[in-house]
């Protein structure tokens, strides 16, 4: 998310970027009105009702792909500003780049966020606020994500050198490999930490086996120009094998229901909805990434208007939306209408007091220059 240089002709990375941080404030959105995951504030609790099965359907989906889309873009950028700059620079660079937006949620728009969500309960956000300051609570939030980067990048940087060889597409085979490994992976590591449980600081690590092989593969294809000019048979063929796999998943949800042996909780354990869900992320991230990277490419070659916004706003946007999207809800809280309707007003009105927050705090030669 953080942008490193863009070449001149990959200005479509930045509209995508935008896009996709976008949807994460609809996906947020939907958690507050029934969908399955943790969030600030929620009007409704998940249930067995159409409204919650569509809304977790619709953010079980976006799961699948759309953190593993940031870091893979994220690795792309590592070698040429590596390169660029030395090891010890760069690292700090990515340390003050990513760490200042942590800070920033983490201690001011978090517990924030935090404080307005208690108002749902009858406490006065100031009361909440001081609370939290005085027991030093520091609330990541969505912006584990930098988190996370920071790691990777410590971790890739001394290996940069040899990834980055110019090297072939990766095959058919490869990546049916790549998507066995990261669905193995999974499946083990949620026996242990399921999805929904975190650690340390807001990390799902049930998730992290795809965050990790996309941020390797983004430095690894970097050089080779590998998803910058994705080719159309392997973006075709991924986008069949998803089409066939994204049903796979609720057809065991559904039978699950009816015989017993493929009943047990999706999200880990020694189960067959456990191991179909861990195998059918990779499946469909593969099919989704690869078609919307060829998308982008071609869509944007030089991005303007709205869209040149949205490009500019994506760090700002991921920043500031929680406690944007929880303001709103709170204040469409009354409204007696249904579920959806009030997602959809909700999260239309969230993106785009979204974007006019992140470009007005654009006009900050300080923020732009740190976010």
């Amino acid at each position: 998310m953080p942008m490193n240089h863009l070449d001149s002709r990959d200005k479509w990375v930045d509209v995508l970027r935008g896009l996709v941080a976008l949807l994460v404030v609809v996906h947020h959105t939907a958690l507050m009105y029934g969908a399955i995951g943790s969030w600030f504030w929620h009007e409704k609790s998940p249930d067995n009702s159409f409204s919650s099965l569509l809304l977790t359907a619709f953010c079980t989906f976006n799961q699948a792909w759309f953190m593993g889309l940031f870091f893979l873009l994220a690795g792309a950028y590592v070698p040429t500003a590596l390169a660029r700059k030395g090891a010890n620079l760069y690292l700090m660079d990515r340390l003050v780049r990513l760490g200042l937006p942590l800070l920033v949620f983490g201690c001011l728009l978090g517990p924030f966020t935090i404080a307005l969500a208690f108002t749902s309960k009858g406490f006065a956000i100031q009361d909440t606020l001081m609370a939290l300051w005085r027991q030093s609570h520091f609330e990541s939030g969505p912006l584990w994500f930098v988190a996370a980067l920071w790691v990777m990048t410590c971790m890739v940087t001394p290996f940069v050198p040899w990834l980055q060889r110019v090297r072939p597409f990766p095959s058919m085979a490869m990546m049916w490999v790549a998507a066995l490994l990261v669905g193995a992976s999974a499946f083990l590591i949620r026996l242990v930490w399921p999805v929904g449980q975190t650690w340390w600081i807001g990390w799902q690590l049930g998730y992290f086996p795809g965050y990790v092989l996309l941020f390797i593969a983004g430095v690894a294809g970097a050089k080779s120009r590998w998803w910058f000019d994705v080719p159309a048979p392997a973006a075709s063929t991924w986008r069949r094998v998803m089409r066939w796999s994204v049903w796979l998943l609720p057809l065991v949800f559904i039978s699950g229901s009816l015989i017993p042996w493929l009943a047990g909780p999706a999200v880990g354990g020694w189960n067959v909805q456990a191991f179909v869900y861990a195998f059918w992320e990779p499946l469909v991230a593969w099919g989704v990434l690869l078609r919307l990277l060829r998308w982008a490419q071609q869509r944007f070659i030089s991005p303007s208007g709205a869209y040149k916004a949205m490009g500019q706003s994506a760090m700002t946007v991921y920043l500031i939306h929680a406690p944007i999207v929880v303001g709103l809800g709170l204040a469409l809280q009354g409204l007696d209408w249904p579920v959806l309707l009030k997602f959809v007003v909700s999260a239309g009105l969230s993106v785009l007091i979204c974007l006019i927050c992140a470009q007005l705090l654009l006009r900050s030669a300080f923020w732009r220059r740190w976010f």
